[in-house]
């Protein structure tokens, strides 16, 4: 077993870790120990509001349910946050109430994502938001598990390395958007386990498949790339409801933000009321994105857009998130097509191959700022 830490890109730390499964979670927790053990401390933050919450019989209950569906569901990502715990030296209850935030519950709102399918471009990009105060804990982790394609991850410690962006060695990309859930299903598994389950995957085709039958308690737009098949793909997972849209010829670019898009009218207990302050927010920053991407797509031959144009509708005015409630820690737009991937953290983008990145590889001659 390894922990290596490679250099910094675009400001985000970079940690890579091998081995086998229960050496890998324990050593990643007992690595970022200081950290999670800080974030957990923080008195006004999420975490322990999350804490706090849960001591309510009804919402303690319900904790208690979508555990057991999770640990039934994703027994193997059950156990990866039971490690993650052990070596960060913190109960695993208190890191299973932080992963279950969004299944317990709203859990505010962040992330933009562009998927483009094209003859000549397959491209996933994303938008990582969250509360500003978190900006100093957000990371790149590669996780190097025997048995397992290796994948990177933007992470924040204490999560499963799952429910942010993600590149595969499977040749799959991943961004992934909170969708808020007003009444999630006890049934389902936690939405961090779903997307960590789907991650391990060794093709494409089973990534997706994994998405469509587990469903989430709470709710994920899983924004998914696949080399393999050309697919770009946006599945709905949210309280045990699942719809799948594809980039097509008639709609080669799709974009999604925080509220559901292609699930029709939803049912009651669903999606937050119209009004909600979030939901507001989430469909003024889509609609800005639409607008950014229509621009750029006018006077383009064939109508073709392409990474660098993704990445600047990422990244203008509206969508880019710059307030202390609202903060885009990183801009990450995968260009299959061509092996390479951008990323902007607290730096300046840079530009490295996609399949070393997903790797945790990093060669001179495959970075440039």
């Amino acid at each position: 077993m390894t922990v290596h830490e490679n250099a910094p890109v675009s400001g985000l730390p970079w940690i890579v870790v091998t081995g086998d499964r229960e050496t890998v979670f324990r050593e990643l927790g007992a690595h970022f120990a200081e950290r999670i053990r800080d974030i957990r401390s923080h008195a006004d933050a999420q975490w322990s509001a999350l804490m706090t919450r849960v001591e309510q019989e009804v919402v303690g209950e319900r904790m208690r349910r979508i555990e057991a569906s999770t640990r039934r569901l994703c027994p193997v990502e059950s156990r990866e946050l039971d490690l993650l715990a052990e070596g960060a030296g913190v109960p695993a209850f208190d890191l299973w109430v932080y992963n279950l935030r969004g299944d317990l519950g709203r859990d505010g709102t962040g992330c933009s994502d562009v998927s483009l399918a094209t003859s000549d471009a397959l491209v996933v990009g994303h938008n990582e938001d969250g509360a500003g105060d978190s900006a100093d804990d957000v990371c790149l982790v590669t996780l190097v598990i025997e048995g397992d394609p290796s994948m990177t991850v933007v992470w924040y410690p204490g999560f499963l390395p799952a429910n942010s962006f993600v590149a595969t060695e499977a040749g799959t990309v991943w961004g992934l958007d909170h969708l808020p859930v007003v009444e999630p299903d006890e049934n389902g598994a936690g939405r961090h386990f779903v997307a960590r389950h789907a991650q391990r995957s060794r093709s494409g085709r089973e990534a997706i498949e994994r998405v469509r039958s587990v469903p989430c308690a709470g709710g994920f737009s899983f924004n998914i790339g696949d080399r393999e098949t050309g697919r770009a793909v946006m599945i709905e997972n949210a309280a045990g409801m699942v719809v799948t849209t594809d980039a097509s010829a008639d709609a080669p670019c799709l974009w999604h933000t925080n509220h559901l898009r292609f699930v029709g009218e939803p049912g009651p207990g669903l999606q937050p009321a119209a009004g909600d302050e979030s939901l507001v927010e989430s469909r003024t920053r889509g609609e800005r994105l639409s607008g950014q991407l229509d621009e750029r797509q006018a006077g383009r031959q064939g109508a073709v857009l392409d990474a660098e144009s993704v990445f600047a509708a990422l990244r203008s005015d509206g969508v880019l998130n710059r307030s202390t409630g609202l903060w885009t820690f990183t801009t990450t737009v995968a260009d299959l097509a061509n092996d390479r991937i951008i990323v902007q953290g607290r730096g300046e983008p840079t530009t490295l191959g996609l399949g070393a990145f997903a790797a945790g590889r990093v060669l001179e001659t495959e970075a440039r700022a």
